[in-house]
């Protein structure tokens, strides 16, 4: 695991040598405005497949994604009044909002575990932004942990977990101990009406 120790006279540098190693397959531990995130560009299947080993995770378990504009998430998902009313609301922060998959690529059917829905997510962590913005891609937005453990909130944790595992994050970008916050909020629309399928820091009315 490479540590890149994140400044903001070094941001961009830092952001281009990621942005370059998701290009080519590499997961690279984010923060985010909650835990840290696992990024893989949700475009590369082999880049998916090697995210959801790392994790330990169950193939039939989906995977949300970040992306770099409400004009990017309208390209992947069947966008709707609901879901600009909630993005102009709580975007950038901790809320996912489920959405019909409309993009056709087989990564992004594997990280909605063939549900049919995948995940957007747009946190307040300019960092997150950034990779999303200079890929041109969405990345995955899953927590940077073993599947079972613990959320991490530091490098140090992120390290810690993956230690000893066979499998792990090619990069950390390490900005630092996070504060403790919950998982995003995740609220689900189907025909306009909303769905609250996991508590979180923000909070939705349900319509239904």
């Amino acid at each position: 695991m490479i540590i890149l120790n994140y400044e903001n006279k070094h941001r961009t540098k830092i952001i281009h040598a990621c942005v370059a190693a998701l290009k080519v397959g590499k997961v690279v531990a984010y923060p985010t405005d909650t835990s840290y995130g696992l990024g893989v560009d949700a475009s590369n299947l082999k880049a998916i497949k090697k995210l959801y080993k790392i994790k330990g995770r169950n193939f039939n378990k989906p995977v949300h994604v970040v992306v770099p504009s409400v004009a990017y998430a309208r390209k992947i998902v069947d966008w709707n009044i609901s879901a600009s009313q909630l993005a102009r609301k709580f975007w950038p922060g901790a809320l996912t909002l489920v959405l019909g998959l409309k993009a056709k690529g087989v990564g992004y059917r594997m990280l909605s575990a063939r549900s049919g829905f995948i995940g957007l997510r747009m946190p307040k962590n300019q960092i997150a932004l950034d990779l999303a913005k200079y890929l041109n891609s969405p990345i995955t937005a899953t927590s940077s942990n073993v599947s079972g453990k613990p959320d991490c909130y530091s490098a140090d944790e992120i390290i810690s977990q993956f230690q000893k595992q066979k499998f792990k994050p090619d990069i950390i970008i390490n900005a630092g101990k996070l504060p403790e916050r919950k998982p995003s909020t995740v609220v689900k629309i189907v025909d306009g009406k909303i769905e609250t399928l996991r508590k979180g820091p923000v909070t939705v009315k349900d319509s239904h």
